[in-house]
């Protein structure tokens, strides 16, 4: 669900938040970046309802077909598409599911001539037009279709993407790991057959805790891990390191002494693609010298103890 790198991000940007604001109370970030993993799942349920939503548009347009004097039997065949696949089905019985979108503020009906939009243009590509052809879909080729409607309407569509964004705040970060929970929602439901609305779990609980974790870290221990910095960064001009250079060197070093369970060239690794998308152009350069330079000096020194699979040199 919530990957590991997207929870770093959510916990850079509140570092970053707190340090511009001078802030001086954690719970309050702690609170905020909770509301934020519960948040990632309030849209996923929401991606997921699009579904139920966009079939009562469906039906509305069969039933104004329907009263023509010659109707159209391709533009009949076309509103019943959800009706063939056996996920859609599961999800409309699911009390699970409608307890869950119960709960949310969201509505798709409020997004104008979205469903009408999405209709007029999902009808006219290939994905679409392969899987008309079934009267009774194979799970193979209902799992494929879903899969090609939500990648369209996460990619490709622009009104699926400005509604999103209007509701989301966090739309641009967590939309990548949304419409992989919705597609391993698929895959689950046709591998096993068996509709499984994800939830935070064990290992999710354990994730989001990390995060927490971090960004608390990172405040409490700010001058142990200033000092490592300054004292390894001498060449450097000061000038050019941004805001974000030093909070994410912060969260390694914190990674490096306080996550015993985390290899220090994971956590390069995780800074080096983060600081490509929320930093400079040269921020993966500088931020991969610093923080193998202060690996060797802190392994050299024992001050980095891991644990299991998180050896000393990995």
């Amino acid at each position: 669900m919530l990957s590991r790198r997207n929870i770093r991000i959510k916990v850079l940007q509140h570092l970053y938040a707190f340090q511009q604001q001078d802030a001086t109370s954690v719970p309050a970030f702690h609170k905020q970046l909770d509301k934020q993993f519960k948040d990632f799942y309030k849209f996923y349920y929401f991606s997921l309802h699009f579904l139920r939503d966009f079939n009562t548009f469906l039906e509305s347009e069969k039933e104004i077909e329907l009263e023509k004097y010659f109707p159209n039997k391709t533009h009949i065949r076309n509103t019943e598409m959800l009706q063939r696949l056996d996920f859609y089905k599961a999800l409309d019985e699911s009390s699970v599911f409608e307890e869950l979108c119960g709960k949310l503020p969201y509505d798709w009906k409020k997004h104008g001539d979205l469903f009408d939009r999405a209709f007029i243009d999902l009808v006219q590509y290939d994905f679409f037009i392969d899987f008309s052809v079934f009267d009774q879909p194979s799970p193979e080729v209902q799992k494929d279709f879903l899969t090609n409607l939500y990648e369209f309407l996460f990619n490709e569509f622009e009104l699926f993407d400005n509604a999103m964004e209007d509701e989301y705040i966090n739309w641009e970060d967590d939309s990548a790991d949304i419409l992989k929970a919705v597609i391993n929602t698929f895959n689950g439901f046709y591998d096993k057959n068996r509709l499984k609305i994800e939830s935070p779990g064990d290992k999710q609980r354990e994730d989001i805790h990390f995060g927490i974790q971090l960004f608390e870290k990172c405040i409490v221990n700010k001058e142990t891990l200033d000092e490592l910095i300054l004292a390894n960064t001498a060449n450097w001009d000061s000038e050019r390191l941004t805001i974000n250079d030093v909070i994410m060197l912060r969260m390694a070093l914190s990674e490096f002494l306080y996550f015993e369970t985390i290899p220090p060239k994971v956590t390069i690794n995780e800074y080096l693609d983060i600081a490509k998308s929320y930093s400079t152009p040269k921020s993966h350069l500088f931020l991969n010298g610093v923080l193998d330079k202060i690996r060797i000096v802190l392994t050299e020194t024992g001050r980095i103890n891991k644990s299991g699979r998180g050896l000393k040199n990995e």
